[in-house]
């Protein structure tokens, strides 16, 4: 966000009615445009799709199966988004670069390899009635999404925004195509045409950070033992040079950030995480559970 906020102090610079409707409408592309190309992608999906599969109420199976599949990729992958996040920044602090593609490699490698196996027990748990083709069809989709959440989120925080937007475009133009075109197979045709498009997304969405930040080392794991306290000298110092703070202010005020931060990451966050998956679930919650 501040770095887009970076780019719209540059267009507001201009001080004309232009650069404010200029402004207004590189937040709105920029912050809103991925989700929104997502949101018609599948809209478009299930209404021209309405006369073709058979009967309609695989459409909503359609649409009622993405939605599960982004909210519990989202919730699974958002624990480690920030401290990856902060950690690639530090990295870029120290001009280690090389260190970026390498390191995002060995994350999804992670990701991956949990998202699928906590997808291959839901696929064969939480489905009863489907046939394989649409198991195995969820279960690639929940790992491409839990990849491409990540991917995302650190080529936002490398401020590459138009990238993302141009691939969510492609990736869900593809996901329209692929879907319409495989339709007559009902909700495996669907499911089999946002895989496609998925993966066109999550692959180039790669290509473009390895391009990027090409790196000799294929995988690290550097970042499994990196904290916002061991990097607390990094972060002070970049505050007193880059941003003008007072050293003995940035002494007591920057210790003091990095620890009362760690509630949220490390407490509130999971906790959160377990009620929203337990509503989603209709698991009910009393006083014991809270």
């Amino acid at each position: 966000m501040a770095g887009i906020g970076f780019e719209l102090r540059k267009l507001l610079r201009k001080d004309s009615l232009l650069g404010l409707v200029q402004a207004y409408a590189y937040a709105g592309v920029i912050g809103s445009g991925p989700w929104v190309l997502s949101i018609v992608g599948m809209l478009l999906i299930g209404f021209l799709s309405a006369a073709v599969v058979v009967p309609p109420i695989l459409i909503t199976q359609f649409q009622v199966s993405v939605t599960w599949l982004i909210a519990s990729s989202l919730i699974v992958t958002g624990v480690v988004q920030l401290a990856f996040t902060r950690y690639i920044s530090d990295r870029l602090f120290e001009k280690r670069d090389d260190i970026v593609l390498s390191s995002l490699n060995g994350l999804l490698l992670a990701v991956i390899s949990v998202c699928g196996a906590l997808g291959v027990v839901l696929a064969f748990v939480a489905f009863p009635g489907y046939d394989l083709a649409y198991r195995v069809l969820m279960l690639a989709a929940f790992v491409l999404l839990c990849g491409i959440w990540i991917v995302t989120i650190l080529l936002s925080g490398l401020k590459r925004y138009k990238q993302i937007l141009m691939m969510y475009a492609l990736g869900y133009g593809l996901t329209v195509a692929a879907a319409l075109l495989a339709r007559p197979w009902g909700l495996n045709g669907l499911m089999f045409g946002f895989v496609v498009g998925h993966l066109v997304l999550f692959v180039g969405m790669w290509v473009i950070v390895a391009a990027g930040y090409p790196s000799e080392e294929a995988i690290s794991f550097g970042f499994v033992s990196r904290s916002s306290i061991g990097t607390l000298p990094i972060t002070q110092t970049a505050v007193t040079r880059n941003l003008g703070v007072p050293g003995e202010y940035a002494s007591f005020a920057v210790p003091l950030g990095a620890t009362t931060k760690m509630d949220g990451c490390a407490a509130l966050y999971p906790a959160l995480a377990a009620i929203t998956v337990a509503q989603l679930f209709g698991v009910p919650l009393g006083i014991k559970e809270y």
